[in-house]
């Protein structure tokens, strides 16, 4: 009646009235899909590797800058966790550089390896009153003992020309084409459902993958 009066009811009045109706055997239980959500812009894939490269080959623009700008562009790692990157998540070998961003360590290519073992071997805090003479960030800050903020750092790469959100979503639709959601959760600590959200999006299909991994694990001699 309030419908017909008043008009729909909001959103959470109507789920409200639903689980109201379904808890009292007047109707079925349902679920109803809420709105789809919006990505805002990203960039082209030109821009993108136009600019990665600018950052893996200009040796004028600050090192810590760099690293950050291509974490961003090539492996679309959020600001807030790449401020978080310590020391230890970095190993170093003879044949390979390798970064553990999820829950297993992805070997960096040339010439970002580079430049990430020389920002592990040659960044240092803020040096003042009561810094400590090492840190475990590899991002370190200026107050003692933390981590540069995720707001300097947007600063920092937007001031080169990066817009970190736009670049991040580039870097995800394009992972997304190439790996399944499993995979691309598990090398880049994303929440399974982001990691389908985006394969999904990206119109990657990976539903025969773990049949396949299986066929060809049986193959094998």
């Amino acid at each position: 009646d309030a419908w017909n009066n008043d008009g729909p009811p909001s959103a959470p009045a109507l789920c409200d009235f639903l689980d109201w109706a379904a808890t009292r055997k007047h109707m079925p239980r349902f679920a109803i899909p809420g709105p789809p959500r919006r990505e805002g812009p990203a960039l082209d894939n030109d821009t993108r590797w136009a600019i990665a490269r600018r950052l893996l080959h200009d040796n004028d623009l600050e090192l810590g800058d760099r690293v950050a700008g291509c974490l961003v562009l090539l492996y679309g790692q959020q600001l807030s966790r790449i401020v978080a990157l310590t020391h230890d998540q970095i190993t170093v070998t003879d044949n390979s550089t390798r970064l553990k961003l999820g829950t297993t360590h992805i070997d960096i290519p040339e010439p970002l390896d580079v430049l990430l073992t020389r920002l592990a071997n040659t960044r240092r805090p803020y040096t003042g009153v009561g810094s400590p003479t090492t840190t475990p960030w590899l991002f370190p800050g200026l107050d003692p003992g933390r981590p540069l903020t995720a707001y300097r750092l947007g600063q920092r790469l937007r001031h080169l020309g990066i817009d970190p959100a736009a670049a991040r979503r580039s870097a995800l639709s394009h992972l997304a084409t190439q790996l399944p959601a499993a995979v691309l959760a598990q090398l880049l600590d994303l929440a399974p459902t982001t990691a389908v959200r985006w394969v999904r999006a990206a119109g990657g299909d990976w539903t025969n993958y773990a049949a396949q991994i299986i066929h060809d694990r049986d193959r094998e001699p």
